[in-house]
């Protein structure tokens, strides 16, 4: 089993051997994983199946590419915590992806 970063497993979830859990997915409480989770996707039941995704598309795209764990070390050394704290979307991405880039501060 794989689990990527940012992810949330509910109680008494059961995840098979040899399952993928994407970046940034949430399993549902109970949730029983038989195969691979997407990145950011919302899965529940029996066997588990998508609920639905918690971004777009073309966000969910975005942020794979990226190491969330550098973007919030820059937020902690410039205790610049606004972007972290504000709802994603199509506006405030690029400045999340600045974040990871731009190193030198």
């Amino acid at each position: 089993m794989v689990v990527g970063d940012d992810v949330w497993i509910g109680a008494d979830a059961i995840i098979c051997s040899g399952v993928t859990i994407g970046q940034g997915a949430i399993v549902a409480a109970g949730a029983i994983i038989t195969k691979d989770v997407e990145p950011y996707a919302i899965v529940g039941g029996n066997p588990a199946k998508v609920i639905k995704y918690r971004f777009s598309e073309s966000i969910r795209r975005k942020l794979v590419q990226i190491n969330i764990e550098d973007v919030f070390e820059k937020a902690r050394k410039t205790k610049n915590y606004s972007v972290l704290h504000s709802i994603l979307n199509e506006d405030n991405i690029a400045e999340i992806i600045s974040m990871e880039y731009d190193k030198e501060n």
